[in-house]
């Protein structure tokens, strides 16, 4: 009788955390201004951002959920690094409808995003970073 409960014991002790993403994040990069035709990248890990190694180096960072009985909280930033300027930008989406959790019928969710210019100084032509997420 021992074994059998020392044995469920040892597979939860051994078995690793896992944590989810509760919304999509994906960045849009747009080469030649806002507006433009636009890469997305979807975000899965934190690390380094291989598609933009022409614009900057950007890497993903600070990946954190917070969940209570009727909010939802997941935050993520980007760093970028290019010549001239250091770039960060912080997205944090929340939902705090009960009945949402799988949004069985297909509600339409608003966006939330944030940018930046890469090239700040090529006005309305500069290279734009966006970090967005939805449910």
């Amino acid at each position: 009788m021992q074994k059998w409960l020392l044995i469920p014991l040892i597979v939860f002790l051994l078995t690793p955390e896992l944590s989810a993403d509760y919304f999509k994040w994906e960045i849009l990069i747009f080469d030649k201004g806002y507006g433009t035709e636009s890469l997305i990248i979807p975000v899965n890990s934190e690390g380094l951002i291989k598609s933009m190694e022409n614009l900057a180096e950007c890497r993903m960072e600070s990946f954190w959920t917070s969940i209570t009985a009727d909010l939802l909280l997941e935050g993520k930033t980007i760093v970028c690094v290019s010549k001239k300027n250091n770039f960060r930008v912080n997205v944090v989406c929340s939902d705090n409808h009960r009945n949402r959790k799988y949004n069985k019928v297909k509600e339409l969710y608003p966006t939330t995003k944030e940018g930046i210019l890469l090239k700040p100084e090529l006005g309305s032509n500069s290279p734009y970073l966006e970090l967005r997420c939805y449910f």
